[in-house]
């Protein structure tokens, strides 16, 4: 009885390495005027970014639907195996309701649905100690319980570069958007208990990644897990922060990269860097 590790598109795995540690990826829906793409499978991050920013109003993004995730565990029920799903925040999206409404539908007792309480690189953490966990012969139905432990631990601090997209999705005025465009003001955004908040507020980028410094200096790495540089659309935004965490001895032991995708990057935008890892206690 094999276990199958299940997650969605707002954990912005890389195709490959999904495919290559056995992941199944149930991806989001994301419509730009009238055309609709699943994230991952049709759309690419690159070309997300670019219809994104050549819009003048967001797109719409739908959370997977419950048959998208009852045709896999209905897979995982003929097949015999258990499963365990990791996924994006329940405060964030319905993407937890329609696996649940999926797993009543599918009357199948060995699944369990974990709620990340996180988004992106978050998720990812979450996923790959669950691969680890399964690869190392624990069962199943202890896997929830080690990444509800693990969870509370996750941190993401980002820095957004434009506050367009936020007024955009409305969740700032015009007047406050425009504001913010005059005097340069650049937010560092948190996930934390499962919502996304704004953990300051600087004058201009480099005083914004000073701050983001501040807070991975309050809440500092814990080397045992991995660590992610984020970024929306531009990988070379890592010269921003990575070099001066280098310079203070603070640079993460196990750093991957970690490309935001359509589930946060509509809200945030380009030009935004951060970092997601586990927080040493």
């Amino acid at each position: 009885m094999a276990i199958r590790i299940i997650t969605d598109s707002a954990a912005d795995f890389d195709a490959v390495v999904a495919k290559r540690r056995r992941i199944d990826v149930v991806p989001m829906t994301i419509q730009f005027g009238s055309a609709s793409f699943l994230a991952g499978k049709n759309l690419s991050n690159e070309v997300f970014f670019q219809l994104l920013q050549a819009g003048k109003e967001n797109p719409s993004t739908s959370q997977p639907t419950p048959a998208a995730f009852l045709r896999l565990f209905e897979e995982a029920r003929a097949a015999g195996d258990q499963v365990v799903a990791i996924l994006l925040s329940g405060e964030l999206s319905g993407t937890l309701q329609s696996a649940e409404i999926a797993r009543e539908m599918c009357d199948y007792e060995p699944i369990y649905l974990v709620d990340s309480r996180s988004a992106t690189a978050g998720i990812q953490i979450l996923v790959n100690y669950a691969c680890k966990l399964r690869d190392s012969g624990l069962p199943a139905a202890s896997i929830p319980a080690e990444l509800d432990q693990l969870k509370e631990k996750i941190r993401i601090f980002a820095v957004i570069d434009t506050l367009e997209y936020l007024r955009r999705g409305g969740r700032l005025s015009g007047f406050q958007a425009g504001l913010g465009s005059v005097t340069k003001l650049k937010p560092t955004i948190a996930v934390r208990d499962g919502t996304v908040g704004i953990a300051g507020k600087s004058f201009g980028m480099a005083a914004a990644v000073k701050h983001l410094m501040k807070m991975l200096e309050e809440h500092p790495i814990d080397d045992d897990f991995p660590s992610y540089f984020l970024y929306s659309d531009d990988k070379s935004r890592e010269e921003l922060l990575l070099p001066r965490l280098k310079e203070q001895g603070r640079l993460p032991l196990r750093l991957h990269y970690c490309g935001i995708g359509p589930a946060i990057g509509t809200h945030i935008g380009p030009g935004a860097l951060g970092m997601a890892y586990v927080e040493r206690t």
